[in-house]
């Protein structure tokens, strides 16, 4: 019989793998619904970890977006400025634009999201003027874009206004979540060299073989 899984221990889980998928991601690696398999999703209960991918950025635990690919994971937060300077090699999001890495779209996203402080995604796309049906996956291409790169993490949840609706995420800038919200002041490093050997040796501790390949592939650690 599967056990439940509590928030503290998932919060433990993150402190020590560093970075932790919700779903499967990577390989040999646990994940949030791996390790809550025997937990009541989505029931509303204190043992329902659903609400625990938001609550965790909310405690200041983790930061949590999509940074590998298109599935969405946590990471430690005295890591993730190191992390960031992994996934965006060092760049602003101003460098990278100007210098061909980043797209139209997403650095048009990065900026009302920066200027707004926290924002909700229904309301960043009123805002960015993407609300045509097809428009959609430009949309939400660029919100992965910027996740991947670490400038935005998802920060809240907005309860749909209709029963059984899915909520809406609020996103907010890296440099404001940590700085602002979290008051941690050491919100960017940017030194790339530094951020490899950090990350590398804080992984290597707690990752397999494969699992490890993976992040070293992913985070270009070499």
């Amino acid at each position: 019989m599967k056990t439940t899984l509590t928030y503290p221990e998932f919060v433990q889980l993150v402190e020590r793998y560093k970075i932790l998928p919700f779903s499967e991601l990577i390989p040999d690696h646990p994940s949030l619904t791996a390790a809550a398999a025997g937990n009541a999703w989505h029931d509303g209960s204190g043992s329902d970890p659903w609400p625990w991918r938001v609550r965790i950025v909310q405690d200041g635990h983790a930061a949590y977006g999509k940074f590998i690919g298109t599935k969405a994971s946590f990471v430690r937060v005295d890591l993730f400025p190191q992390v960031r300077v992994l996934l965006s090699q060092g760049k602003s999001a101003e460098e990278r634009y100007e210098g061909g890495n980043m797209s139209q779209h997403a650095y048009l996203l990065y900026g009302i999201v920066k200027e707004a402080g926290s924002i909700d995604s229904r309301q960043l796309r009123k805002a960015s003027g993407l609300t045509a049906k097809e428009q959609k996956k430009d949309y939400e291409r660029a919100l992965v874009e910027l996740q991947n790169f670490g400038d935005i993490v998802i920060a809240g949840a907005q309860e749909s206004d209709f029963e059984g609706g899915w909520s809406s995420m609020s996103f907010e800038s890296a440099d404001h979540w940590l700085g602002e919200t979290l008051g941690r002041k050491e919100a960017r490093t940017g030194d790339l060299a530094a951020a490899k050997t950090l990350v590398k040796e804080e992984l290597e501790g707690v990752c397999t073989d494969k699992a490890m390949s993976y992040l070293i592939k992913k985070l270009r650690l070499k």
